[in-house]
């Protein structure tokens, strides 16, 4: 299917810089993304890397509910994703592949809610993936404006049974990635105090919201979300990916066909947002990913490690590096 922001491409800005895709899926026919975004499976990916021009050192893969279990029981049905995954990094180990070690780093699912219960499902997907799998994500976006599809309720992050198995995270090394709006934040300052010991990954930018009721509404949200961040980012358990910036919900419109924007216009519009986070949290706890293919429908891929480049111009050789590698290298332990 025609993908609008694949449109244009450029050619890109310092080659030479490592880099870590922190955040990207797989999925093919059959998955409720390829009907909007297009399959997306591991020669895909690697193709748009390799057109880009850009190199990778390594990716991050980040469920999307793909290639689960046909059967058995209900609750390990997830561990199929992370078992195709698996199958897919050791496909491509020993290739030299312009997306580098991909999937280094695996991150699955695991429904918190049930509790304790959940300790099953997590050891399953480290037997399954003992030296790449690294966490989880969880879908904890409520908002009556965004994410209206994936039906998440109100103040999941308080409850009583999602804690007991978020508390199940860290005894077996593993980190939580949170997909968030940025009016529910408060609940991840909570989160953060009563656990410590584990690390929390914001993605997608901790999720302001530029659509809805918050359209037309930039500076308000802007900085309504940098007081938040600014609080969360006192607690060392949490770091922040710099991504989702051609997603729906960033309210830019870019996805909606017309001109594909260039680099330029990308990095003008999501500096404000890159450079409050790195304010923040600093380029130790900040880390770039993709969104792809969920953020192919804005732009090229090559066209939003451009703007990446351009929004991070400000900050030192030694910052930039950290926030194009090094800081994924650590939070997620991956072996480079």
């Amino acid at each position: 299917m025609p993908i609008p922001g694949a449109a244009y491409s450029e050619p890109p800005l310092s080659p030479h810089i490592p880099l870590v895709d922190t955040h990207h899926h797989f999925w093919g026919e059959g998955h409720f993304g390829a009907a909007r975004f297009g399959s997306f499976l591991p020669e895909d990916f690697i193709a748009t890397v390799g057109s880009s021009g850009h190199r990778l050192a390594a990716t991050v893969y980040v469920d999307c509910g793909w290639a689960f279990r046909g059967s058995g029981p209900e609750h390990l049905r997830c561990v199929g994703e992370t078992e195709y995954v698996e199958t897919v990094a050791g496909q491509f180990a020993s290739t030299d592949s312009p997306a580098g070690q991909l999937c280094a780093g695996i991150v699955g699912r695991a429904d918190l809610m049930l509790g304790d219960a959940v300790a099953d499902v997590l050891e399953a997907h480290l037997e399954a993936s003992p030296s790449r799998f690294r966490g989880i994500r969880e879908l904890v976006a409520h908002d009556p404006d965004a994410y209206q599809a994936l039906k998440i309720p109100p103040g999941k992050l308080l409850n009583a049974r999602f804690r007991a198995g978020f508390g199940r995270l860290a005894p077996l090394g593993l980190s939580c990635d949170l997909l968030c709006a940025h009016g529910m934040l408060d609940d991840v300052v909570g989160l953060a105090r009563a656990f410590p010991d584990t690390s929390i990954i914001l993605d997608h930018l901790a999720g302001p919201v530029g659509i809805g009721r918050f359209s037309g509404k930039r500076q308000e949200v802007l900085a309504n979300w940098r007081n938040r961040i600014e609080i969360l980012a006192r607690f060392p358990n949490i770091s922040i990916k710099l991504s989702g910036v051609g997603a729906d919900v960033m309210g830019f419109g870019w996805h909606h066909g017309g001109s594909a924007p260039d680099s330029a216009t990308v990095a003008e519009a999501i500096s404000p947002y890159i450079h409050a986070a790195v304010d923040a949290f600093s380029p130790s706890r900040c880390m770039f990913g993709s969104n792809f293919p969920v953020d192919r429908q804005s732009f090229n891929y090559g066209v939003m490690w451009n703007a990446f480049k351009r929004a991070a111009a400000r900050y030192s050789n030694e910052e930039q590096r950290q926030l194009f590698f090094g800081t994924a290298a650590r939070i997620y332990r991956l072996v480079l």
